[in-house]
C-alpha cells in the first residue's frame, strides 16, 4: 500500500460519454490493421459441449443452491455432437479464428489413461476448422479439472503442475500439427479468488494459503506446459488468458482510493505475467501468505500477453475488506450480469499491459450478457475501435476473440446469462442468430478492407 498508483489513462476518442457508446464510427477501423489480424470467436469445452460429467465441476453443480436457477451444465449446447454444423456458423461469420478449450477429464479418465475416441474428437474439430480456414488456439485448461486430480488437491497440490505437463505433452504429441496458439491457462486469477478466497467455486476452500500455494500451481503448470509443447512444435505460440479489471479510484480526489485501485492492480491484474516477466512468482496481499518463489522456467514461457476484459471497478479504500478495497460498479450502461459496460477500459488495458511487458497482445475474451441481443451490435463495434486505436498508436495487438460463439453454462450462473452471438434454444439446442452475427460479419470485411501490413502471427 506504500507505492503511489499510477495515474489512470485518459479516455479514447469516441467513447467521452458516460455511458461510453456516443461517437464511434460505422467503420471503427479508423487506419490500417495488420494483414493476419486474427478475428474470432471463443468457448470452452464444458460450457458448451455437453454431459461432461468426470470433473469437478459436475460434480459441484450437483449440490443444491450452488448454480443459479438449480441447473447443470447437462447437455449444455451440444456442441460435441454439432462440430460441422457449429464450425460452418464460425466461417459464415467471417472469423479467421477460434479459440476453443480440451476437456482434460474426458481425454484422460483415470491418471495415465488416455481416451483414444475423445482425442480422436479432438482432432476432428481441429480438422474441420482448418478446412474452414479457421486457425485453432487451443486452451489446455479451461477452470474444470478431473475429478481424480481434483482429489488429490487439485491446481494446490504439488503434483499439479507435473500433471499439466504431462496432459500438454500428449495434446501437443497429437495436435501440435494443427494448432500453433496455444492456451495454457485462462484466467488464473480468477480461478485462484473463486476457488480458495470466496470459496463460490471448486474446491469451496477460503483459505489464503491455499489460494497462495494454487495460484505458484497454476504459473509452475503454465511454464512446464509451454515448455512441453515447444517440444512437439517449436514455432508455437504460446500464452495463458488472463482476467483483467480496469481498476480506477472511486473518488479521484482521495489518496487511499488511488492506493487502494494501485493494490487491486498489482495483487488481482499483474502477477501471472510479472512472473513470466520476472522468474519470480510473487503475490503480495494483505491478509496473504508472502510468496516469492523462483521459477527460471518461466522466462520466456509466453509469446504473447492474452487479456480477458469485461468490466471496470471503481475502487474504495476500505480496511474492512479483503486487500483493503472494496468494489464499485461506475455510472455506465449495465449489461444483464450487472457490470457496467466500459469500453474504453479496452484500450486503457492494452496500453498499459504493452508498457509493462513489452509483449504482444492478443484479447482472449471480450462479451456482453445481452439476451435481447440489442446491445451486442454496438458492444462488438466499440471494442473494435478500441482495438484499432491501439494498433494506431504502435501496440501490436495481434487479435481478438468475442465471447461467445453461443450461449453456453455459465458457471455458477448457469444459463440466465447469454452471451451468444448465437442464442441456444434449450433445450431443442436450436441456433438462432442475434443482431450481433450480422455487425460480426460486418466488422470482419472492413477488418480485411483495413489489413495492410503482415504482423507475423500465422495459424500454422
Amino acid at each position: 500500500m506504500a507505492t503511489p498508483a499510477e495515474p489512470p489513462d485518459t479516455a479514447a476518442p469516441g467513447f467521452t460519454d458516460v455511458e461510453g457508446f456516443a461517437d464511434v464510427p460505422e467503420n471503427p477501423f479508423v487506419g490500417p490493421m495488420p494483414a493476419d489480424f486474427l478475428w474470432g470467436v471463443a468457448t470452452s469445452a464444458h460450457q458448451v459441449d455437453g454431459h461432461t460429467v468426470g470433473n469437478d465441476w459436475s460434480r459441484f453443480e450437483a449440490q443444491p443452491g450452488v448454480i443459479a436457477e438449480g441447473a447443470v451444465s447437462g447437455p449444455a449446447a451440444d456442441h460435441w455432437n454439432r462440430l460441422e454444423d457449429d464450425t460452418a456458423l464460425i466461417r459464415d461469420l467471417g472469423a479467421n479464428a477460434h479459440r476453443l478449450s480440451l476437456e482434460w477429464s474426458r481425454l484422460e479418465p483415470e491418471p495415465g489413461r488416455w481416451d483414444a475416441a475423445a482425442w480422436e474428437h479432438a482432432e476432428l474439430e481441429l480438422a474441420l476448422l482448418e478446412q474452414a480456414g479457421i486457425a485453432p488456439m487451443l486452451t489446455l485448461l479451461h477452470f474444470t479439472l478431473p475429478l481424480w486430480l481434483a482429489d488429490r488437491g487439485g491446481i494446490a497440490a504439488p503434483e499439479f503442475p507435473r500433471r499439466l505437463e504431462r496432459f500438454a505433452n500428449e495434446a501437443a504429441r497429437r495436435l501440435a500439427g494443427r494448432v500453433r496458439l496455444w492456451c495454457t491457462v485462462n484466467e488464473p486469477n480468477v480461478q485462484m479468488v473463486f476457488g480458495y478466497v470466496t470459496g463460490q467455486w471448486p474446491p469451496c476452500r477460503r483459505d489464503p494459503e491455499l489460494a497462495a500455494r494454487a495460484f505458484a500451481g497454476l504459473l509452475k503448470g503454465h511454464a512446464l506446459a509451454a515448455a512441453a509443447v515447444r517440444r512437439h512444435r517449436p514455432d508455437a505460440r504460446i500464452g495463458a488468458a488472463v482476467h483483467l479489471v480496469l481498476a480506477e479510484p472511486l473518488r479521484s480526489w482521495w489518496p487511499p482510493d488511488h492506493l487502494a485501485a494501485a493494490q487491486v492492480r498489482r495483487g488481482f491484474n499483474w502477477p501471472f505475467y510479472d512472473a513470466v516477466r520476472d522468474g519470480v512468482i510473487r503475490l503480495r496481499l494483505p491478509g496473504f501468505p508472502r510468496l516469492e518463489e523462483p521459477m527460471a522456467e518461466l522466462l520466456g514461457s509466453a509469446d504473447f500477453v492474452g487479456i480477458n476484459y469485461y468490466r471496470r471497478n471503481l475502487v474504495a479504500f476500505d480496511p474492512r475488506s479483503p486487500g483493503w478495497a472494496s468494489l464499485h460498479q461506475g455510472p455506465g450502461l449495465r449489461s444483464d450480469a450487472g457490470v457496467e459496460m466500459h469500453p474504453a477500459g479496452l484500450l486503457q488495458l492494452l496500453r498499459q499491459a504493452w508498457r509493462r511487458y513489452r509483449l504482444p497482445l492478443i484479447v482472449t475474451e471480450n462479451g456482453v450478457a445481452d439476451a435481447s441481443g440489442q446491445l451486442r451490435p454496438t458492444y462488438l463495434r466499440v471494442h473494435a475501435h478500441g482495438l484499432a486505436r491501439a494498433v494506431a498508436e504502435g501496440i501490436p495487438v495481434q487479435g481478438y476473440f468475442h465471447w461467445s460463439l453461443l450461449d453456453n453454462f455459465e458457471w455458477t450462473d448457469g444459463y440466465t446469462l447469454r452471451f451468444g452471438l448465437y442464442r441456444v434454444d434449450f433445450p431443442s439446442q436450436r441456433r438462432i442468430a442475434t443482431p450481433g452475427v450480422a455487425e460480426f460479419r460486418r466488422l470482419a470485411a472492413l477488418l480485411r478492407d483495413a489489413a495492410a501490413r503482415p504482423a507475423g502471427l500465422t495459424s500454422r
